[in-house]
């Protein structure tokens, strides 16, 4: 998964974790959305720091998640 370290972020299918830059101690879990635009539903809040974060799919909706990226 791309847009966080390697070693922080892990995907499967359209499914990714990571962790969150605040070393929040438990992993942000989502799913990727759509492919031209950040779908509000599936956007991840930090409940420790309030970062939002959106998985990337590969250029289909929904398809295989391949970043994580802050919104």
């Amino acid at each position: 998964v791309k847009g966080l370290p390697a070693t922080e972020a892990a995907a499967t299918g359209n499914n990714a974790s990571w962790i969150c830059p605040c070393r929040r101690e438990l992993p942000l879990i989502g799913r990727s959305g759509l492919a031209e635009q950040i779908a509000e539903g599936l956007i991840v809040v930090c409940p420790d720091c309030q970062r939002r974060f959106f998985v990337m799919p590969d250029g289909r909706d929904y398809g295989s998640a391949i970043r994580v990226e802050e919104v």
